[in-house]
């Protein structure tokens, strides 16, 4: 890793809300969050202009293939390639979807 690298924790099973906000403080810095969260799309009539959104998306996956634990890897099978699917497969696992009070009575 180089300097420009991440330093911060990598995500384990434990972390995820302090993680998933310092690689989002992180992509932002590195102008690829608007990638990474869906808010920008890769354009598809300009060859030239995809191939580079084609690389910062690679980028954006790679980042965050290389900053969870080896464990939280398993998540990610099939979908390395994709930073969209990427994170939302590790919103997915690691938020823990409870009942409202409405429910409880």
């Amino acid at each position: 890793m180089s300097d420009s690298d991440p330093k911060f924790n990598l995500l384990s099973g434990t972390n995820y809300p302090q993680w998933s906000g310092e690689m989002q403080a992180w992509l932002m810095t590195k102008e690829l969050w608007r990638l990474v969260s869906g808010t920008d799309k890769c354009p598809v009539t300009d060859a030239e202009a995809q191939e580079k959104c084609v690389l910062r998306a690679e980028k954006a996956a790679g980042t965050l293939y290389l900053n969870v634990t080896k464990e939280q890897c398993i998540h990610l099978d099939g979908i390395i390639h994709n930073p969209v699917k990427i994170l939302e497969k590790l919103a997915a696992v690691h938020i823990t979807k409870k009942p409202g009070t409405r429910f409880n009575a």
